[in-house]
């Protein structure tokens, strides 16, 4: 059975590929998509963008169950996990051999290593950055956050002074980080970690109220407009506020708790069955001219995406929040929380964010869905 997302019928029946040799398959559009295709406009892959990555994830299963994979294609780990399980991996490492691999930071190849088995390249990794207005700071006598506490009393002294504090969004990322920094395991939510975390997330919007929900890229917008002190974002985020600020814009990393944990995320790129020793050879120039010095180099800077080779590569702005990829961590590797990730979003955080339920209350729901889903 599969479990990557929900398929819906019609696009099994209608989304298989014909000839799929040589393609790249991702879903990354703008600046980012552009990005992509300079890299692989070097090599004789041919790549094919399908918009989002639930899109990819359809597609994929369609291509699966019609036995028309692509050659190479962007895959988080639980879709790489299951793909592996169904026999349609190769283990990277007959194609990419070690002397390249070995290139890549250590912590993003530990993320794709299953059983002694590598079932993906590390690809486009981001980090969580606290973004903050050093002029405003400033002005209004306080200091960057350390610690979630230290950010909760620089939260509600901004708002004392007439300031929003900080902003983020609705994201299990935000979340899962408090909750492993707090000492949470897998998917344990409705534990004394996770109603902790739950609980600091809605005080700060809800008791304290310094602190605010945006939508979308709101509260990047309210950012580059100085309406909010501090925000929660992704280190690709700075590419695109970085033309629209006109203030001291520092990348701090993001505040920790109980451990200093960071929470990475990002796809990477898994390599298909069935396919001509030729196009694996392409796979293989590929990944060689994607790890090199002057593309990592050119895809951090254009896409604020981490270099996975030497973090020295990134911009001076963003070396410190990349830092964190030394003591990363990820998401579950696992099908069940790929499937339930965005019913957290929307049955737990949305719900105890805006008022309509206790933490508790939410996770302990939750929970119970999760038992249904993992049938």
């Amino acid at each position: 059975m599969w479990r990557i997302g929900i398929v819906f019928p019609f696009l099994l029946l209608s989304c298989s590929r014909g000839d799929t040799s040589y393609q790249i398959w991702h879903a990354m559009g703008g600046p980012l998509g552009d990005a992509f295709t300079y890299v692989v406009s070097k090599t004789r892959l041919r790549e094919v963008s399908f918009g989002s990555y639930n899109t990819l994830a359809q597609r994929l299963v369609s291509a699966a169950m019609s036995k028309k994979m692509p050659l190479v294609s962007q895959a988080f780990p639980s879709w790489s996990l299951e793909f592996y399980d169904k026999g349609l991996l190769l283990d990277a490492r007959k194609v990419v051999p070690d002397s390249l691999l070995k290139r890549i930071h250590p912590r993003l190849l530990a993320e794709v290593e299953t059983s002694g088995v590598y079932i993906a390249v590390p690809f486009n990794k981001s980090v969580p950055v606290l973004f903050y207005n050093a002029d405003l700071m400033d002005s209004l006598g306080l200091k960057p956050p350390k610690t979630w506490d230290d950010l909760r009393r620089v939260c509600i002294a901004a708002k004392r002074k007439g300031v929003w504090g900080f902003a983020f969004t609705i994201d299990p990322w935000i979340f899962y980080t408090i909750f492993k920094q707090k000492g949470g395991k897998g998917l344990n939510f409705n534990s004394p970690e996770g109603v902790a975390a739950l609980t600091f997330l809605r005080d700060i919007v809800l008791k304290d109220s310094c602190a605010y929900l945006g939508s979308g890229y709101s509260h990047q917008d309210d950012f580059a407009s100085r309406r909010v002190l501090m925000i929660w974002a992704t280190s690709v985020s700075y590419v695109f506020m970085r033309p629209k600020v006109k203030f001291r814009m520092m990348a701090a990393p993001i505040p920790v708790d109980r451990y200093d944990s960071v929470v990475i995320s990002g796809t990477n790129l898994s390599i298909f069955v069935g396919h001509s020793k030729e196009e694996y050879d392409e796979v293989r120039r590929f990944v060689a001219l994607f790890l090199s010095d002057s593309i990592q180099r050119y895809w951090t800077t254009h896409t604020g995406y981490a270099p996975i080779t030497s973090l020295d590569l990134a911009e001076d702005d963003l070396k410190e929040v990349f830092r964190q990829i030394d003591r990363a961590t990820y998401e579950p590797r696992s099908s069940l929380w790929m499937r339930a990730r965005r019913y957290f979003a929307t049955e737990v955080m949305e719900p105890v964010l805006k008022g309509y339920m206790e933490p508790k209350e939410a996770l302990v729901r939750y929970e119970r869905l999760l038992k249904t889903l993992n049938w």
